[in-house]
């Protein structure tokens, strides 16, 4: 008997869903539906949100590639036992949300929306669910073996498309001319998401800058120091807040990277 598949119950699917409508609204220059799009993931897919950790599962076993077999097995039954301890209740409650916000803001023929790795997000949903046969169940995981350790697409700085090659290198220069300084390794890990995010309007990299964002407030926070350094971190502070309510673009990235520079140093006792 053929398994059934509910693509409504399905967190990755949803999610992608999401970024299809925000293109739709870009491509319309619908600035309205791509605000309400934004919020909405931020409401759901925020560091914390138990959506965000199952959407990571999934991303885990459908973004990786070019793995050995005994990689691949740990993966799939690490990523299953740690579904399987999510609150099943709370992520169907909020699927439902999730699912009738789609209904009313963006229609329901967008989950008729092509999606290119649907097939394996299928497969993963089904892996993951404790209701699957076993035989069902082991068929799931040969094929998600299958696809784990399949040579995965290299995208060397070489091979990027033109526009995103360029892209990378100019916030790179702009970034080192204004603060002449090397770029950390999370500087260089938040200018990858924002290029690679080109593909999905950036959407991707709202869930992204908000954890980086999130991070650097605690940080910041944590800062014990002399009277006025402390005034100079609250109006830092009120930056990060601003970021709430602006959209992610070229100049927030830089103010991003400047304040990932500030954190490094106050987690090294270097600022005074």
């Amino acid at each position: 008997m053929k398994l059934r598949h509910n693509k409504k119950r399905n967190t990755a699917f949803l999610y992608e869903v999401l970024v299809k409508k925000y293109t739709v609204a870009s491509i319309n220059k619908d600035t309205a539906l791509m605000s309400e799009i934004k919020d909405t993931i931020r409401s759901f897919f925020s560091k914390g949100k138990t959506l965000n950790t199952e959407l990571s599962l999934y991303r885990t076993l459908s973004e990786t590639a070019g793995v050995d077999t005994y990689t691949a097995k740990r993966l799939l039954e690490e990523t299953r036992t740690r579904y399987q301890s999510l609150d099943q209740r709370e992520i169907f409650n909020e699927q439902t949300k999730l699912i009738s916000w789609i209904n009313k803001n963006v229609g329901r023929d967008s989950y008729n929306a092509f999606i290119s790795n649907y097939k394996t997000l299928a497969t993963i949903s089904q892996y993951f669910d404790a209701k699957t046969a076993i035989k069902e169940s082991v068929v799931m995981e040969k094929k998600l073996i299958t696809t784990l350790i399949a040579k995965p697409e290299v995208v060397a700085e070489s091979n990027m498309e033109p526009m995103d090659n360029l892209v990378y290198k100019t916030v790179i220069k702009s970034f080192n001319e204004k603060y002449s300084q090397s770029l950390s390794e999370n500087q260089k890990n938040l200018i990858q998401h924002f290029v690679f995010s080109f593909q999905d309007e950036g959407i991707g990299f709202v869930s992204y800058v908000n954890e980086e964002v999130t991070r650097i407030k605690n940080i910041v926070e944590s800062y014990e120091g002399d009277d006025a350094v402390e005034t100079r971190m609250e109006s830092v502070l009120g930056l990060i807040e601003s970021f709430k309510t602006r959209p992610i673009d070229k100049d927030m990235l830089e103010k991003v990277l400047k304040l990932q520079s500030l954190a490094e140093e106050i987690e090294n006792g270097d600022h005074d």
